[in-house]
């Protein structure tokens, strides 16, 4: 689209695939903050940071039946896609 690798952030904030795009859509459940200077250069850094936020979430979800997790998970697949009509006027 862009046919450069340097407009790659342009290229997400358009087509609305950002972190924070796609938390509020619900496709994603948080967002894992990056080390300073970025993931590529900090990887024990990068890793304690998903090593959290994997326990967070193994924690979270040990604490729910497996037919609620089923249930959740059939409900978050099923509510992709969902739109909002907007009167226009």
């Amino acid at each position: 689209m862009w046919k450069s690798a340097d407009k790659a952030a342009d290229a997400a904030e358009t087509l609305g695939i950002t972190a924070s795009r796609l938390k509020s859509l619900g496709i994603v459940d948080k967002i894992i903050a990056e080390p300073l200077g970025g993931a590529h250069r900090d990887y024990p850094g990068t890793m304690e940071n998903v090593r959290k936020a994997l326990q967070d979430a193994l924690k979270t979800a040990q604490k729910k039946s497996t037919n609620d997790l089923l249930r959740d998970r059939f409900n978050r697949l099923m509510s992709y896609g969902k739109y909002k009509e907007v009167a226009l006027g």
